[in-house]
C-alpha cells in the first residue's frame, strides 16, 4: 500500500496566495507609516482628519488666496518703483481685528508670513511661519518653512520640496521602502533563527537535517538568495539537493530506487512479507568495504503506529539477511532506532536525518558502512576476509610494484611462487580485475582442483573434457574478439607433479602456444612449481617466464590493512603505534594481520570504538592465529624432506631472537651448522637435501635470512612452541631421521 497517493493533494496556489496576501498587508502598513512620517498630505488618516476640521480648512484656503495677492502686490511695486517695498499689506484690507496672515519684510526680495490668531490652537497653524524669497532673474518665488513651522499636512505645495514629487513618485518610493522593510525583516528573521544561524556556522550539519524539513529550508535559502553558497559550504551537489527535495513526496518504488542508486546497489521487489509497505532486495557492489553481499530494504506505510511497526519487525522469522528499515516520519525515529540498537536482531534504521545524509553526502557508501557499523555487531559485517583469495577490491592492499610489473608491460609469462596464504590467489584476482574491460588484453582466471588442467579449462568453456589444449586456446581466442590472451592458472602444484611424472606433455604445449604468441600464462604454485622452474633442468617451464617470489606485504600496506577497514566502521586504535607493532609481529603477512583484526573485532563490546594493546595481544595469541601459523610441518610430499624441515624449525626455535624472556643470545642457525649437527648426531643426510629444505622453508615464508644465519620470517611463529617442549621434539625428530638415514660405515 502506498499511502503517499492517498494523502490529500497539496495546493501550491494556496501557499502563494497566502504569501501574496501577507506581502500586500505588509506593503499597506509600510505605505501608511511611511506617508505618515514623510508625506502626510498623502496619508489617508491625516487627510481624513483634515477634512473633519472644516473651519480650519476654510481659513487655510482663504489664507492661501491672500498670500497669493500679497506676493502679486510685492512684485507689482518692485516692477513699478524699482525697489522692494519696506512694508506690505493685503490690498484693499482696512477692517480692524484679527488677521489671517501677518506680513513682514525682513530684507529686500523677501517676505515673512506668520499665521494669525484666527486659526485655532488645535489646527497647528497659529503662530507658525513661512519664509518666501523672490528671484528677480527667474521671476519665481521660493518658499520654506520658518520657526516654528506649520504642520506638514498644511504646508503649501510649493513649500514642501524644491522639486515636488508627484503622487505616483511618492507611491513608488513608499513601495520601495516597504520592499526594503520586508527584505530587512526576512533577513532579520533568517539570521535570528537559531537553526539557520547554526547551519551557517557549521554548514555540513545541513546533511543531517530531517528529510521532511529540507523543502522549508530550501524556501528560506531561496528568499535569502543563499542556496548556492549554503550548498557549496556543505559540499552538497545541487543535483543531489534537488533529488532529496522530492524524496518525501515520491512513491515507495521511486524512493527505493533513489536510495539504491546512491550506493550502486541492484534492487528488486521482494514479495510475500507480512509487513505493511514495500520490501526490496538489494545486491550490494563488491566495492563496498564490508562482508555483506545483499540486504533487504523495507519502506513501511506511514499510517501504521510506531509501536505496531516495531512489533511486526520483532515477530519476523529470524534469518541471516540484514534489513534496512526506512523511517516513514519523525514520529517513528525513536522507536525504530531503539529496536535497531538491540544486538539480538539484524535490523538497521535509516531515520529522517539518516535519509538526508544518505542522499546528500558526497560519499554515500561511507554513510551506509557507518550506519551498519553503529547498529550491527561488527563481526556480522567485518571487512576482513581471512580465508581464500581476496575478491573485494576494497579488501586488497599493497602489491603495487608487482601489479605494475604485470600490467605496465606487454603480455608475457610469469611464474608466481610462494607459500600458502601469502596472497598468490588475491594477486591473480587483482590482475584479473585490472584487465577487465581492457581493449587489448583478455584475461581469464583458472584455479586447478587437481592435476587435470585440460579438463578443468574445458569445463570452464563448456567443451568436452577431452578437448585438446590447442582447441581450447583457439576457443578462448575466438571469444576474446581479437584481444591477446593472458591465462592465470592457480594451484598448479599437483598439475606440475603429474607433468613431471608424465614427461611434461601439456607444459610443452603451453610453451609452444606462448612462443607462437597465441596465449601467455601466469602459473601460481609452491614447491613443485619452484622445482620445475629452477631445479629441474629438463622442465619446459625452465626460463619459461619471469619468476615472482611472493613474500610479505609492504609495511605501509599492512598498516593500511589494519587501519582503514576499521576506520570505515568508526573503529580506531587508541595508540597510533599499535598497527605498526601488529605488522611487525605478523611478519607483514596480510592474512595474519586480517586474522588479528578480526579477532579484535570479536572482543569489542557493544558501542566500543577503540582498540587497545590488551586486545591486540589477545588477538595475536588466539586459536585462529595459531591455526593460521600451522601447516609448515608438511611442505613436501616427501616424508624425509618434511622431517628435515621440522628439525631445522625446532633448531631455530632454540636460537631465534624472537624467543620470549631475557635468555642468552644463541648463535644463529646456518646451513653449515645444520650439516655439522647432523654429522655429529650420526645422520647421513646429504647437503643438497638440507639446502633444498632451507629453500623450501624460505619459500613458505617460515624462515628468512638474517645476516649469516636464519630466523623466523614471522616473529609470532615462535608462539607455537613451548620452550620446555622444543628440546624433546627436536630430539625425537633427530632420532627418527637417524634411523631413516644413518651415516654409512
Amino acid at each position: 500500500m502506498n499511502t503517499a497517493a492517498s494523502r490529500t493533494p497539496r495546493r501550491p496556489w494556496l501557499r502563494w496566495a497566502l504569501v501574496a496576501g501577507i506581502a500586500c498587508w505588509v506593503a499597506a502598513i509600510a505605505w501608511f507609516l511611511g506617508s505618515l512620517l514623510f508625506a502626510p498630505w498623502l496619508n489617508p488618516w491625516l487627510r481624513w482628519e483634515t477634512q473633519r476640521d472644516g473651519h480650519s480648512l476654510m481659513l487655510l484656503q482663504q489664507s492661501r488666496s491672500e498670500l497669493a495677492l500679497i506676493r502679486q502686490e510685492a512684485e507689482d511695486r518692485w516692477r513699478a518703483q524699482g525697489q522692494w517695498p519696506a512694508t506690505i499689506a493685503l490690498p484693499g484690507t482696512t477692517l480692524p481685528g484679527p488677521q489671517l496672515l501677518h506680513i513682514e519684510v525682513p530684507q529686500p526680495l523677501a517676505l515673512a508670513v506668520r499665521y494669525g490668531n484666527r486659526f485655532s490652537e488645535a489646527s497647528g497653524l497659529r503662530g507658525t511661519r513661512l519664509e518666501l524669497r523672490f528671484d528677480p532673474d527667474t521671476q519665481i518665488w521660493a518658499c520654506t518653512t520658518g520657526i516654528p513651522a506649520p504642520s506638514s499636512r498644511f504646508v503649501p505645495a510649493d513649500c514642501r520640496t524644491a522639486t515636488q514629487w508627484s503622487a505616483l513618485e511618492w507611491l513608488l518610493a513608499l513601495l520601495a521602502i516597504a520592499a526594503v522593510a520586508v527584505a530587512g525583516t526576512a533577513a532579520a528573521l533568517f539570521f535570528a533563527n537559531p537553526r539557520i544561524r547554526g547551519l551557517r556556522a557549521k554548514p555540513r550539519r545541513l546533511r543531517r537535517e530531517p528529510i521532511a524539513e529540507l523543502p522549508q529550508l530550501d524556501r528560506q535559502f531561496g528568499w535569502m538568495r543563499c542556496r548556492q553558497s549554503m550548498l557549496a559550504a556543505a559540499a552538497i551537489d545541487p543535483a543531489d539537493w534537488r533529488q532529496a527535495l522530492g524524496f518525501a513526496q515520491a512513491g515507495s518504488a521511486v524512493r527505493a530506487q533513489m536510495l539504491a542508486a546512491r550506493v550502486a546497489a541492484e534492487t528488486s521487489t521482494s514479495q510475500h512479507w507480512p509487513l505493511p509497505g514495500m520490501v526490496c532486495q538489494w545486491r550490494l557492489p563488491l566495492t563496498l568495504p564490508v562482508a555483506l553481499e545483499r540486504v533487504l530494504l523495507y519502506l513501511p506505510d506511514a499510517d501504521i503506529e510506531p509501536s505496531l511497526l516495531v512489533r511486526l519487525l520483532r515477530e519476523l522469522p529470524s534469518g541471516q539477511d540484514v534489513i534496512l528499515v526506512v523511517s516513514p516520519g519523525a514520529a517513528f525515529d525513536n522507536a525504530l532506532n531503539g529496536f535497531a540498537n538491540d544486538p539480538a536482531n539484524l535490523c538497521v534504521c535509516i531515520d529522517q536525518a539518516g535519509l538526508s545524509e544518505w542522499l546528500l553526502h558526497p560519499s554515500p557508501t561511507q554513510v551506509l558502512v557507518s550506519l551498519l557499523g553503529r547498529q550491527l555487531q561488527v563481526t556480522r559485517i567485518s571487512p576482513y576476509q581471512t580465508r581464500g583469495g581476496i575478491t573485494r577490491p576494497t579488501a586488497f592492499f599493497g602489491r603495487e610494484s608487482l601489479l605494475a610489473r604485470v600490467l605496465n608491460r606487454e603480455p608475457g609469462n610469469y611464474l608466481l611462487v610462494g607459500g600458502r596464504q601469502l596472497g598468490k590467489t588475491s594477486l591473480m584476482k587483482a590482475i584479473e580485475r585490472r584487465f577487465a574491460g581492457h581493449p587489448h588484453v583478455q584475461c581469464h582466471y583458472l584455479s586447478l582442483r587437481d592435476h587435470r588442467f585440460s579438463a578443468r579449462l574445458a569445463a570452464e568453456l563448456g567443451l568436452p573434457a577431452d578437448t585438446a589444449i590447442d582447441a581450447l586456446v583457439e576457443e578462448l581466442s575466438r571469444r576474446s574478439d581479437g584481444r591477446r590472451l593472458l591465462l592465470l592458472i592457480d594451484e598448479t602444484d599437483l598439475f606440475l607433479r603429474a607433468e613431471a611424472a608424465g614427461g611434461y606433455a601439456q607444459l610443452s604445449a603451453l610453451r609452444s602456444l606462448s612462443e607462437e604468441g597465441r596465449c601467455h600464462f601466469m602459473l601460481a604454485g609452491f614447491w613443485d612449481l619452484y622445482e620445475a622452474a629452477t631445479l629441474d633442468y629438463a622442465s619446459p617451464i625452465r626460463n619459461f617466464g619471469e619468476a615472482i617470489n611472493l613474500g610479505g606485504l609492504e609495511r605501509d600496506a599492512c598498516i593500511a590493512l589494519a587501519v582503514e577497514p576499521l576506520a570505515q566502521l568508526g573503529i580506531h586504535f587508541n595508540d597510533p603505534a599499535l598497527p605498526g607493532l601488529l605488522a611487525e609481529a605478523c611478519g607483514h603477512r596480510a592474512n595474519l594481520v586480517a586474522i588479528a583484526c578480526q579477532q579484535m573485532l570479536e572482543q569489542l563490546e557493544r558501542g566500543q570504538r577503540l582498540l587497545d594493546g590488551l586486545q591486540l595481544d589477545r588477538a595475536m595469541r588466539s586459536d585462529a592465529m595459531l591455526d593460521a601459523l600451522a601447516g609448515w610441518a608438511r611442505l613436501s610430499p616427501d616424508p624425509n624432506a618434511c622431517l628435515v624441515d621440522r628439525i631445522i624449525v625446532y633448531r631455530i626455535a632454540q636460537t631465534s631472537r624472537h624467543r620470549p624472556g631475557p635468555g642468552t643470545k644463541a648463535q644463529p642457525m646456518t646451513l653449515a651448522g645444520t650439516l655439522a649437527d647432523f654429522a655429529g648426531a650420526g645422520i647421513g643426510v646429504d647437503a643438497e637435501t638440507v639446502r633444498r629444505s632451507f629453500a623450501r622453508l624460505q619459500l613458505a615464508y617460515v624462515l628468512r635470512r638474517e645476516g649469516e644465519g636464519y630466523d623466523f620470517a614471522v616473529p609470532l611463529f615462535i608462539s607455537q612452541f613451548q620452550a620446555c617442549e622444543v628440546a624433546a621434539l627436536l630430539a625425537r625428530e633427530m632420532q627418527t631421521l637417524r634411523q631413516a638415514n644413518p651415516l654409512p660405515l
